[in-house]
């Protein structure tokens, strides 16, 4: 639920009946006045009734909305769910989307853009000797990359017009070397038979 949202809606004020009809000030019967049972009803009533009008506020918020608002925000703001892409992801990209629309056709904008949904840039090198002079080369750390069609998705909506873009997949790996040492012995002995 978006709480920003719901924390700042009016509170509903308390239904508070006269003293006498309280049933805590008179308690001159053991059970509960009928005033006291009406009163605690309708403040039930009626909270229920705010918990409607508060809900939407709550559908708001990409990350905690359900799935079919979400769909409708995404389509709002132009994002469209690639294939095998995990929720959370796609909620991350519908909730970024101003902001990445703005970052979107710079170097640095396509590194802001790439960590807020969680992917690191190592590099960006434009202009690379032996390439064309409009292919963009990114380097990604190969643990954390999405799927192709997710990343093409991406620089599609994010990357500069009229420029190729390449990606190119970094996986760290630790090696191991034995060292240890190593000797060698060898001569050399020779038979003549007359």
């Amino acid at each position: 639920m978006n709480h920003k949202a719901i924390d700042t809606s009016p509170k509903l004020p308390k239904l508070a009946p006269p003293w006498w009809m309280d049933g805590v000030t008179l308690p001159s019967t053991p059970e509960p006045q009928e005033p006291a049972m009406l009163s605690a009803g309708m403040q039930s009533f009626w909270q229920r009734v705010r918990g409607w009008f508060i809900w939407p506020l709550a559908q708001k918020d990409p990350l905690t909305c359900s799935l079919e608002m979400l769909n409708l925000l995404a389509w709002e703001r132009n994002i469209s769910r690639v294939k095998d892409e995990p929720e959370w992801l796609y909620r991350k990209r519908v909730n970024f989307a101003f902001i990445n629309a703005r970052d979107a056709g710079s170097s640095q904008g396509f590194i802001n853009i790439m960590s807020r949904l969680g992917v690191p840039v190592l590099a960006i090198d434009e202009r690379k000797s032996g390439l064309d002079w409009d292919v963009i080369s990114i380097e990604l750390d190969d643990a954390r990359v999405l799927n192709a069609a997710l990343l093409g998705s991406i620089i599609q909506d994010y990357g500069r017009t009229c420029r190729r873009y390449e990606y190119v997949s970094n996986k760290a790996a630790s090696v191991q070397l034995a060292v240890s040492e190593c000797n060698n012995d060898y001569q050399t002995l020779t038979a003549r038979a007359h």
